[in-house]
C-alpha cells in the first residue's frame, strides 16, 4: 500500500520522468531482445493488471463508478494482453525477421488475422471445440474494435447509437476475455500449462455480453450533449491509482509498463477532451477535425490547447509559470513516448527496443504524470465554468 494524496499533485519545476527520489520504488526496464520472450512477458503482466482490476469491479458490487468506469481499462488490458501473446506466437513460429515485422505492419491490432496467421505454423495445442470458439470469439471482438481504441477512448457515435442504454455484463465478459487468454497462453506453454481453467464450452463466443439489469453491470450512456470523456477519465484515473497505491499483488517491476500505458493514455483524454470545449477562445473548428484523433502529445494535442489556456489566464492576470513547466513536461514525455505505443509494447514495428536498460522511480513517475494531468484536468474544469457562464451570456443577449 502506497499512502499519496494524487488529487493534490501539481506540476512542479525541474521535475523530471527520470528523477529518482526514492530507492524503493525503484524499477529497471531491461529487456532481453528474444522477441517471444518480451512480447510473452508483458503480455502476462497485462493480463495480471487487467485480472485484478476487473477482479476488483465484481467485487465491489454496487459501486456504479468502478462498473461503469474501471471496467474500460480492464477491458483494454485484457484486449492487449491477447494481442501481445499472440505476437509472441507469431514470433516463435516464424524464422524470417523481415516477414514478422511485415506482419506486425499489415496486421496491426487484428486479433483474428494475427492468430489465423500463427494457425499456419505446424503447431497444434488447442482441441477442435476450443480452436473453433477462439477463433469464433476473436471474430467477434474485431467487429466492434477492430482498432483497439474501443475502450481507451470516448464512445463513438456508431456505437452508441446501437448500444446507448444497454448493459454489458461485467462477468460474462470478463469470463470471455480470461478464457479467450488462457487458450493462447495454453499455445504458448505448448500445451504444458498446467494453471489453465476447465475449458467451458457453453460460454458464448460472443466479445459483448449484455445484462437486463444496470447492478454491478457497465451501464453505456452518455448524454447527447456530453463530450464523452468522463467515464474514460475517471476509469483511467482511478484504475491507475488502485493499481499503483492500493494493489499489492503484482510488484512494482511487473505493474510498470501497463501503468505508464495508462498515465499516458489519461494524459492524452485530458488534452483531447479540451479539443471539445465550446467557447469562444476554443480550438479553433478545422484544427479540431484534423488534430483531435492524434496521438502526438505535444506536437498536436498541447500545442493546440495552450493558446486557449494562456488566453484565459491572462485575461484574469494569473500566473502562466505553470503552463510552462507543463509544456516542457510534455516535450519531455513526447519525446519518450510520442505516438502513444511505447509502454504497449516491447519494441517498434522494426524490433527496435527504444525504451531499454532504464532506471526509473515508479513513484516518481507516477506524480510526475499524475500532476500533468491534474493540470489538463484543471484547465477543464475551468473551462466548463466558462462555458457556461459564456452560454448564459449568449441567451441574456438573444433575451435583450
Amino acid at each position: 500500500m502506497v499512502s499519496l494524496d494524487t488529487e493534490w499533485l501539481w506540476p512542479k519545476e525541474n521535475h523530471s520522468f527520470y528523477d529518482i527520489e526514492d530507492t524503493n520504488f525503484l524499477v529497471n526496464v531491461k529487456w532481453s531482445k528474444d522477441h517471444e520472450k518480451d512480447y510473452s512477458e508483458l503480455a502476462d503482466v497485462y493480463f495480471q493488471c487487467a485480472y485484478i482490476i476487473c477482479r476488483e469491479v465484481v467485487d465491489s458490487g454496487h459501486n456504479n463508478v468502478k462498473s461503469d468506469m474501471w471496467f474500460l481499462p480492464s477491458v483494454y488490458m485484457f484486449r492487449q494482453s491477447m494481442e501481445l501473446a499472440i505476437k509472441a506466437l507469431i514470433c516463435r513460429t516464424i524464422n524470417s525477421k523481415h516477414e514478422i515485422q511485415e506482419i506486425f505492419h499489415r496486421c496491426k491490432h487484428n486479433l483474428y488475422e494475427l492468430f489465423e496467421l500463427y494457425k499456419k505454423s505446424e503447431e497444434n495445442y488447442l482441441e477442435e471445440f476450443e480452436l473453433n470458439w477462439l477463433k469464433d470469439y476473436l471474430c467477434s471482438l474485431e467487429i466492434v474494435d477492430e482498432n483497439s481504441d474501443l475502450f481507451r477512448f470516448p464512445f463513438n457515435d456508431d456505437f452508441l447509437s446501437q448500444y446507448r442504454n444497454k448493459f454489458l455484463d461485467i462477468p460474462d465478459m470478463g469470463n470471455n476475455l480470461l478464457q479467450s487468454y488462457l487458450l493462447i497462453k495454453k499455445c504458448l506453454d505448448k500445451g504444458n500449462n498446467s494453471n489453465i481453467i476447465e475449458f467451458d464450452k457453453n460460454r458464448t463466443p460472443e466479445f459483448l455480453q449484455f445484462a437486463n439489469h444496470g447492478i454491478g453491470n457497465c451501464y453505456l450512456w452518455d448524454s447527447i450533449a456530453s463530450d464523452g470523456f468522463h467515464k474514460q477519465v475517471v476509469g483511467y484515473s482511478e484504475a491507475a491509482e488502485f493499481l499503483f497505491c492500493k494493489c499489492d499483488d503484482i510488484s512494482n517491476e511487473q505493474k510498470a509498463y501497463p501503468l505508464l500505458f495508462l498515465h499516458r493514455n489519461l494524459i492524452e483524454l485530458g488534452l483531447k477532451r479540451m479539443f471539445y470545449k465550446t467557447i469562444e477562445h476554443g480550438v479553433p473548428k478545422h484544427i479540431f477535425y484534423s488534430k483531435r484523433k492524434s496521438h502526438l502529445l505535444y506536437k498536436e494535442l498541447w500545442k493546440n490547447v495552450r493558446p486557449m489556456i494562456e488566453y484565459y489566464v491572462n485575461t484574469r492576470g494569473e500566473d502562466i509559470s505553470p503552463i510552462n513547466i507543463v509544456e516542457e513536461q510534455l516535450k519531455e514525455l513526447s519525446s519518450i513516448d510520442k505516438n502513444g505505443d511505447m509502454f504497449r509494447y516491447p519494441a517498434s514495428y522494426s524490433f527496435e527496443y527504444k525504451f531499454n536498460n532504464k532506471d526509473i522511480d515508479l513513484k516518481n513517475v507516477y506524480k510526475y504524470m499524475q500532476a500533468i494531468f491534474n493540470f489538463l484536468d484543471g484547465c477543464d474544469y475551468e473551462f466548463s465554468e466558462i462555458e457556461d457562464y459564456e452560454a448564459e451570456m449568449a441567451q441574456y443577449h438573444d433575451y435583450w
